[in-house]
């Protein structure tokens, strides 16, 4: 404790000072400690938007090439997936690596992909015929981000 002399008085911090200031600094502390541990991994959202970004990204540019009707885009096109490999990096994005798979589905069952009596993703029989393409894209710190869609033959 520290005693000051003013004048004729002597003053001093008592024992409830002491207490309510070591209780106030403990409450600061815990709500400050919790912040700065989040603050570790503050770019992780960024990266997940631009991861999100990539997959759209690319489904955008599948969709565009099904809805292409000059040659040899279209449908058929669309659903190939040999047309769309996998990129390890990205262009311009060395973090990130993107894959597309692409499932032939029937219109009975958007989740089974190529089973019977439908597993191409041609049209056939007067249906029409869906493809499930599945775009993933995955970083080191976000993991993987996937973007689906639906394509149809119509």
């Amino acid at each position: 404790m520290t005693r000051a002399v003013i004048g004729s008085q002597e003053t001093a911090f008592t024992l409830i000072e002491v207490v309510i200031t070591v209780m106030v600094f403990a409450i600061a502390m815990g709500m400050l400690i919790p912040f700065v541990v989040s603050l570790r991994g503050s770019a992780n959202p960024v990266l997940m938007q631009q991861a999100v970004a990539l997959a759209q990204e690319k489904v955008e540019q599948i969709i565009a090439d099904r809805h292409d009707t000059a040659t040899p885009r279209g449908f058929v096109y669309a659903t190939d997936v040999g047309n769309y490999p996998a990129e390890n990096p990205i262009a311009g994005f060395p973090s990130f690596t993107r894959s597309v798979a692409i499932a032939c589905v029937t219109t009975a069952n958007l989740n089974a992909a190529g089973t019977a009596p439908n597993p191409s993703c041609a049209l056939r029989d007067a249906r029409t015929d869906h493809a499930r393409v599945t775009v993933t894209v995955t970083h080191a710190l976000t993991g993987d981000v996937t973007a689906v869609s639906l394509l149809s033959n119509y």
